[in-house]
Formats: C-alpha cells, sequence, structure tokens
C-alpha cells in the first residue's frame, strides 16, 4: 500500500525538482545541486522518502506498530533534510512519503505529480558502482523515464557543486 504526503504541492514556474531521501552520504551532494538549481530556475525541490514495508507478519499487531514506527522516522528524517533545503532555497520543499519499495514508488511519484521537471540523485563514489536505484534506473527505465536524470557525484566538493550549478 503506497502513502503519498505531498506538502505545498503548488509548483512553481520551474516545477519540482525530486530528490530521493536515504542515509546515504551522496544524498547531500545531491541536495546541494537540487537547491542550487532551484534557486536560479525558480523551481522547489522535492523530497521522496520510502518506507520499506514491515517484514513481520506473523502477528498483526506488531507489524502495524513496526509500520508506525518506520512511518515515524522517515517523517522526522524528511523534516530535518527538508529545513535544510528551505534555509538553502528560501521555500519549503515538496514532501512524499511513500510506503514500498523505492523503485516502485519512485517512478509512481514521477508519474502521478506531474509538476516534477527532474529528478537529481547522487551517486556513490565506492568500487561498488553508483548505487543500485541509479544502477536500475540507467539500465532499465532511462528511456522510459517523463523527466530527465540528473546524477550527481558523491565524492564532489561544496565548492564543485557551487561552480558546476
Amino acid at each position: 500500500m503506497a502513502e503519498t504526503e505531498a506538502e505545498g504541492a503548488t509548483p512553481s514556474d520551474g516545477g519540482v525538482f525530486l530528490c530521493v531521501v536515504d542515509e546515504t552520504a551522496e544524498l547531500w551532494p545531491a541536495l546541494r545541486f537540487a537547491c542550487r538549481k532551484a534557486n536560479r530556475q525558480d523551481a522547489r525541490v522535492g523530497l521522496l522518502c520510502v518506507v520499506e514495508p514491515a517484514e513481520f507478519q506473523h502477528w498483526l499487531a506488531i507489524g502495524d506498530l513496526m509500520r508506525e514506527e518506520r512511518r515515524e522516522e522517515a517523517e522526522e528524517t524528511i523534516q530535518l533534510i527538508a529545513t535544510a533545503v528551505q534555509k538553502q532555497t528560501g521555500k519549503m520543499p515538496v514532501l512524499y512519503i511513500r510506503e514500498g519499495d523505492v523503485k516502485d514508488e519512485l517512478l509512481a511519484v514521477i508519474e502521478e505529480e506531474k509538476s516534477i521537471t527532474l529528478l537529481i540523485l547522487g551517486a556513490a563514489s565506492g568500487p561498488d558502482g553508483p548505487g543500485p536505484l541509479i544502477s536500475y534506473l540507467v539500465q532499465k527505465k532511462a528511456g522510459g523515464l517523463r523527466v530527465p536524470i540528473t546524477i550527481v557525484p558523491g565524492n564532489l566538493s561544496n565548492d564543485e557543486i557551487d561552480a558546476l550549478s
């Protein structure tokens, strides 16, 4: 079951630049790039946080409790990141919280929310590749998305990001 929570989903002239919120280090360079680009193009940043479904299904009450705890953690995380985005852009970002598989929910929110005009993702700089989401999107879905993807290398410094955006 997917849930959407889009706060302030009114698009500005430049649309919404969507970033996927996770706990990886490469999120921060992607967010900085998104914020700077949004400032220059009169756009807003969108934040998508996907809560993995509870795996514990033996007792319904425990599964529901686990789901609620994950949802609360996601809300706290997205609010902290939203505060950082608002400081950089002067605008509250558009917030999306979904439950399900991150790949499926990302594709769904891009299709449902026509105000989204760009997907900005941070790439891991380690030897294992850019990350599973980027690998999946580039290899399987890039040609079928309705928005372009910008991939920000996760090892860029703030100065390097500022020079690029």
